[in-house]
């Protein structure tokens, strides 16, 4: 699936577009030629290096508003650099090295074409596929943004009963972090999956992105993520500390 939305974004990103919206710092002839090359090449380096993990973050702004947004350039290049960090996860690097996991699970959703099918189809296979990948590890705690990024990709393709699913998921993926002694070592805030992070520069988007969320079916769950991620939502007292498997 990862390799599905790296071709799909490669096939639309141009040597142009790379050009025109890699960072503009001393490294920007560097990065063209890198990333030109991944483009032409189909073919994403293993290990993560500098001008790759450089390129990702910068394009993807660090939580700060981009002056390209809205140019269509900009967001077919932003699509490119998302994937091939997706790829540099599955190819066993660590988000500390390429981009925080929340974040890259972030950019899955703001650059989506939500009037292309076949987009949200690849973007949400690979949202299940990055959890499945991080959940693996035992040493990524953000792997639960990806359970509400897939919620979120469900209701977008009003896919209920996938997304009630991704509901129920969320709760005890929260939950399992939190209780998780190789993971929660840095967790001090309680806030419902926010907390899990400390990288937050994002947590305005992700708050944005849950208000857009429904519950047709009056799915305790989904109702119970609603609530959570409201400003000055419910904390995570009082959610199941265990799940069933």
């Amino acid at each position: 699936m990862i390799d599905a939305l790296f071709q799909y974004t490669r096939s639309r990103v141009t040597d142009q577009d790379i050009s025109d919206f890699s960072p503009s710092d001393p490294g920007h002839g560097n990065y063209v030629r890198m990333w030109t090359q991944i483009r032409r090449s189909g073919v994403v380096p293993r290990e993560v290096e500098f001008d790759l993990s450089e390129v990702i973050g910068l394009v993807g702004g660090w939580g700060k508003p981009c002056r390209y947004d809205g140019e269509p350039g900009f967001h077919r290049f932003r699509r490119f650099t998302s994937a091939v960090g997706h790829a540099l996860l599955h190819f066993g690097n660590d988000s500390e090295e390429v981009r925080p996991s929340n974040y890259l699970a972030r950019d899955l959703l703001i650059d989506l074409d939500r009037d292309s099918r076949k987009h949200i189809s690849i973007v949400h296979a690979a949202s299940i596929a990055t959890r499945e990948a991080l959940l693996k590890t035992n040493s990524e705690e953000g792997y639960p943004f990806y359970t509400l990024a897939t919620m979120i990709l469900a209701q977008i393709d009003r896919d209920w009963s996938g997304a009630e699913a991704a509901a129920s998921q969320l709760i005890c993926d929260e939950s399992a972090v939190r209780h998780n002694e190789a993971l929660n070592w840095m967790i001090t805030d309680d806030r419902f999956l926010l907390g899990l992070s400390n990288y937050d520069q994002l947590h305005n988007e992700w708050i944005s992105f849950a208000k857009e969320l429904k519950n047709p079916n009056h799915h305790e769950d989904t109702q119970l993520v609603i609530d959570a991620l409201k400003p000055k939502g419910i904390t995570s007292h009082g959610r199941p500390t265990s799940c069933p498997p």
